[in-house]
């Protein structure tokens, strides 16, 4: 997501700072300061920064304290420097704090999550997410702009659609997900808009199966596969090891900004349409 934000500021001309935990460490507040006061000072921040753990977020689970300093100590740190030096920031977010699709309306930024650690019914990673959420939801230079299940055309491990591509077997739901550019096209437009601060839903309008996308997938790509799923949550839990979150978010708020946003549908299916192999996939 680093890379993507900073295509796009790159794109619209902007003078846009990149520091590596390498050689700026941006999880201390007094270096983190220092190194902005010595660029004279910035107008936005985005925290692209944090731990979701690889392969999956079961590594989470088992590497907690990097869990908790990426995402949740960061957030509150940048949280107070915004306030000392002034400028408004960013945190991605993330859908994974709820589970289900409301009723078939989809939850909104208002909805309280309900795959928390107060219902005791989600992962490590999830609970965490929801503690800076609700950390951060009552700070006034912050937007939260909750991602879900990130793809795009460009192949990539950490692409849901290159995923789906590589998965032995897969695990049929209903979900939202995001288009990368899309996503990063509406942050940045929430800053540019000078919108009001608070947490917004990104992600493409509606939900969509896991067998829906794979469907696209098989009519647009020549994959040589015989896509299996898993029967039900039984023999899924049997492989995986924490709760996994399955949701559909509410994207009324973010188009009352003005934003255009793509259905899932169709999102899914340009990137297939204009899919690029950057490495091989082992089915192609």
């Amino acid at each position: 997501m680093g890379g993507a934000f900073k295509a796009a500021l790159v794109k619209r001309n902007y003078k846009a700072l990149t520091p590596y935990r390498a050689k700026v460490n941006y999880c201390n507040f007094d270096v983190l300061r220092q190194y902005i006061q010595e660029q004279g000072g910035i107008d936005f921040l985005i925290n692209a920064a944090g731990f979701t753990g690889k392969p999956n977020v079961e590594q989470c689970e088992i590497k907690r304290g990097e869990t908790i300093q990426g995402n949740l100590l960061l957030p509150q740190m940048l949280s107070h420097l915004a306030a000392v030096e002034d400028f408004r920031w960013l945190q991605i977010g993330t859908g994974c704090i709820y589970n289900g699709d409301n009723d078939g309306k989809g939850y909104t930024e208002e909805d309280e999550p309900n795959f928390s650690f107060k219902y005791n019914n989600c992962s490590f990673y999830s609970g965490v997410k929801g503690l800076a959420e609700d950390y951060l939801k009552t700070d006034p230079n912050c937007y939260i702009c909750r991602l879900r299940i990130p793809f795009n055309n460009i192949n990539n491990p950490r692409n849901y659609i290159s995923k789906l591509i590589n998965y032995d077997i897969t695990y049929q739901n209903i979900n939202s997900i995001s288009h990368i550019e899309e996503f990063v096209d509406i942050c940045i437009g929430l800053y540019e808009r000078n919108c009001p601060t608070g947490i917004y839903n990104i992600c493409n309008e509606n939900g969509i199966t896991t067998k829906e996308v794979v469907n696209l997938i098989k009519d647009n790509l020549i994959i040589k596969k015989e896509f299996k799923y898993f029967k039900d949550d039984s023999e899924f839990y049997r492989f995986a090891k924490v709760p996994r979150s399955n949701c559909v978010l509410n994207v009324n708020k973010i188009k009352s900004m003005g934003f255009k946003i793509r259905t899932a549908k169709e999102a899914v299916l340009e990137s297939l349409q204009t899919w690029q192999k950057n490495y091989k996939l082992s089915n192609e």
